[in-house]
């Protein structure tokens, strides 16, 4: 499918194309969400909107969790975050939480502590997200939420250290998410059924972040029952991190090549790329190489719902390609 500008990122759901784009420049924003069937579309707009999309855009069972970002004008770094779940078939919205910070908490120019920030996940029956809520003198906490779908206001709160908690995966039964502190990160897998909590991984934080870079359990994604990340810095020969939550069975696996990109994980294929056209497409479940690779994969492969998606930038526009076979 062709492509316009302003369409930042792609999806896949059930065999339709999705596309979300956000006008550049100043408040007040301008975005929107456009659906393609297959094979030929054309694009029609789903879901439009007065902010901007930030963190979220995971689409899981024919919705897609997205955080819509608002700054009043010259408001000194004020800004609010919305937590939405949207129907990618009618456009409907369930609003899942809010919340506003002052100018007081902005801390401009970088080099500055690890704060939390606003994120969402989406999974075919749970939600989970982080909160921020305003202390004194801008302070910040994160408060991590989970939910289930059927009815978002009743969430369970998890956590709300200030250093840092992030939600990372979530399905029926399991949340994974991150928790962080000035000592050490840990990977921390939630029983739903259970309230059964314990860490899976840990790394220790760096004692300069400006030089060494973070462990990357932030990053890292369910696939089945694999917690898998990128294990490596991104210029070095790139490496993947797999620890099965349910045995403790931890995997290494070569990505074949150096300055890769984090892994993307669907319902059929775990995928990655990395510099020289290298492209590796592994099993969810298994984590072993799939038996067949799809010929002539474009640029920046990733998998998305139970498909490939990948660019042609053969032609003009670019085309989205999506690829899911039988």
């Amino acid at each position: 499918m062709p492509t316009d500008r302003e369409m930042n990122s792609f999806a896949a759901d059930r065999g339709a194309l999705i596309a979300f784009s956000t006008k550049e420049g100043p408040p007040p924003y301008s975005s929107k969400i456009q659906r393609a069937e297959a094979p030929n579309g054309p694009w029609k707009t789903v879901f439009e909107t007065d902010a901007s999309f930030t963190g979220g855009g995971q689409v899981v069972a024919g919705r897609v969790a997205l955080i819509e970002y608002r700054e009043p004008f010259q408001g000194g770094g004020a800004y609010s975050e919305d937590f939405t779940i949207i129907d990618l078939s009618t456009g409907a919205t369930t609003a899942i939480d809010r919340f506003a910070l002052s100018s007081a908490t902005y801390h401009g120019g970088g080099g500055g502590p690890r704060r939390p920030v606003g994120s969402m996940v989406l999974g075919p029956d749970h939600v989970a997200w982080t909160r921020l809520i305003e202390g004194p003198g801008g302070s910040i906490t994160g408060e991590l939420r989970v939910a289930s779908l059927g009815d978002p206001a009743r969430a369970k709160i998890i956590g709300s250290p200030v250093e840092w908690i992030s939600p990372l995966s979530v399905d029926a039964h399991r949340m994974l998410y991150v928790l962080g502190s000035k000592i050490e990160d840990q990977l921390r897998v939630l029983d739903l059924d259970t309230g059964a909590d314990r860490a899976i991984a840990r790394a220790a934080m760096p004692t300069d972040i400006q030089v060494t870079p973070f462990a990357g359990l932030d990053r890292a994604l369910l696939s089945g029952d694999w917690a898998i990340w990128r294990d490596s810095p991104r210029a070095a020969d790139g490496r993947l991190r797999a620890v099965n939550i349910a045995s403790g069975v931890e995997r290494t696996i070569d990505m074949g090549g150096s300055s890769c990109s984090e892994p993307s994980i669907g319902t059929r294929y775990v995928v990655w790329y990395c510099a020289v056209g290298v492209v590796g497409i592994l099993d969810p479940n298994t984590l072993t190489p799939v038996a067949t690779k799809p010929a002539g994969i474009g640029v920046a492969p990733e998998a998305s719902d139970d498909a490939l998606l990948w660019f042609d930038l053969s032609t003009n526009p670019r085309h989205v390609v999506l690829y899911r076979p039988k």
